[in-house]
């Protein structure tokens, strides 16, 4: 028997697809096809948030997430001298850092609400179950119905409870 076969009456796990060859093949689909761009961003955006519960949470993540994010991306891109530099930088440091300021946005992302609190204050207590409230009574029918993958991992999750 081969070293890399299963032990007999053992089935073989499917591998995971690392993190490169991922992104080396959505490299390719948007190279292929840049309408497909969109497609990946929502697609990750919505796995994000249905990750933190598909509500507010989820959301404030989301949110918080993409804008330390951005921030980021525009922070370095005004640092260089021009974009092929920037490119290179970015390049570069994707390659031998593997988004450690993306496991920090991570961290600060989680805890958006105490950053909610830090900035608003005081104000901020009243404004986070006014934004519950709101999210569950208003518009969390209107993102189901944009987004019907949040819907099905919502009525997963309660099934499994019960």
């Amino acid at each position: 028997m081969a070293a890399d076969e299963p032990a007999a009456g053992r089935s073989r796990k499917p591998r995971r697809e690392r993190r490169l060859a991922r992104h080396a093949r959505h490299a390719r689909m948007v190279w292929d096809d840049p309408r497909s761009l969109g497609g990946l961003i929502r697609g990750a955006l919505v796995d994000l948030w249905r990750a933190r519960g598909g509500g507010l949470f989820g959301l404030g993540y989301v949110v918080t997430f993409v804008s330390l994010e951005v921030r980021l991306v525009v922070t370095e891109f005004a640092g260089s001298d021009s974009v092929l530099s920037f490119i290179e930088s970015e390049l570069l440091e994707y390659l031998l850092r593997l988004g450690i300021m993306s496991f920090v946005n991570v961290l600060l992302a989680l805890l958006w609400p105490v950053l909610l609190l830090d900035r608003l204050g005081a104000w901020g207590l009243l404004l986070l179950p006014a934004a519950y409230f709101a999210f569950e009574r208003w518009l969390r029918p209107e993102v189901e119905a944009r987004f019907p993958e949040l819907r099905r991992a919502a009525a997963g999750s309660e099934s499994d409870r019960a």
